[in-house]
């Protein structure tokens, strides 16, 4: 997949570039990522040329600006904009190879919890309704 910027026009011999390399956990968060970064379009687009590919799970953005000043600016919004899209990545779309525990393991960690702790029984009111959640000072 690859994004042109600007229209194709002057050459851009001369130009400031930059290429940004991000890797990410699998090919298919590398293109999730590209499609969400691909519809925001550069401010300058007549001076700023950008293009995205992805290579495996990496997803590769070069740059290109008339001035070192319009290439620091569009580089800091796109690093900005990819910051999101990685924290986002990372609370719903995980590491796949994190170890996930199943509803047994989690079933089995309460039992022992449980067990450990007594039973289960939590916290319990004392029998003239004084003590915990009773709103009460304990004396």
């Amino acid at each position: 997949m690859a994004s042109q910027q600007a229209e194709a026009g002057p050459s851009r011999e001369g130009w400031h570039t930059v290429i940004l390399r991000i890797p990410f956990y699998t090919p298919g968060h590398a293109q999730l990522a590209s499609k969400a970064v691909d519809v925001d379009r550069e401010q300058n687009g007549t001076f700023v040329f950008r293009e995205l590919q992805v290579e495996d799970d990496i997803l590769v953005v070069s740059y290109a600006a008339t001035t070192v000043r319009l290439l620091r600016l569009a580089t800091n919004s796109f690093l900005s904009s990819i910051d999101l899209v990685l924290r986002t990545m990372a609370s719903f779309a995980p590491d796949p190879s994190d170890i996930r525990p199943t509803d047994e393991d989690l079933a089995r960690v309460r039992s022992e919890a449980n067990r450990v702790s007594g039973g289960g029984k939590g916290i319990e009111l004392k029998g003239d309704g004084k003590g915990a959640g009773s709103g009460e000072e304990v004396r």
